[in-house]
């Protein structure tokens, strides 16, 4: 059923646990594994409360990222699992979302951490529900506690 499964991947405790889950969905179905980090564009500080990312910050980020995605892909790979890594600019939903539209994804994995604080979910959003809502396949959502 499962034949291309993407799984949102920053190296996060949220994401390494939807990583453990991955593994486990793809070997019963021999899934090829796209793991997908997202940085996001450069933005542009508008006040205080926006915050902006500059030319090295995103050269670090990214080295970051690529960094944690060859870890996440040589995991898979020491499970026998087959995987790939793919680091992407720009917004996180609408990046993903156009991947698995691009491969003909059947699965997309995220991992979420539930906010204890209303504050803190109202500030970051939820790239989880936006997923549900725009993705092309279905969505599983791997809750941590």
């Amino acid at each position: 059923m499962y034949q291309k499964i993407i799984l949102a991947y920053d190296g996060s405790v949220e994401s390494q646990q939807a990583l453990l889950n991955c593994k486990e969905i793809s070997q019963w179905q021999h899934a090829k594994i796209h793991l997908l980090s997202v940085v996001p564009n450069d933005t542009i500080p508008i006040g205080h409360e926006t915050s902006y990312y500059t030319e090295q910050h995103n050269q670090v980020e990214e080295l970051r990222r690529v960094k944690t995605l060859k870890e996440g892909v040589a995991r898979l790979n020491e499970e026998g699992l087959e995987a790939i890594g793919e680091l992407l600019k720009g917004d996180a939903v609408d990046q993903i979302v156009k991947y698995a539209s691009s491969i003909g994804a059947d699965l997309i994995m995220v991992g979420h951490k539930h906010r204890d604080n209303w504050l803190e979910r109202w500030w970051r959003g939820s790239i989880p529900k936006a997923l549900i809502e725009q993705s092309p396949c279905s969505v599983l959502v791997v809750i941590i506690k």
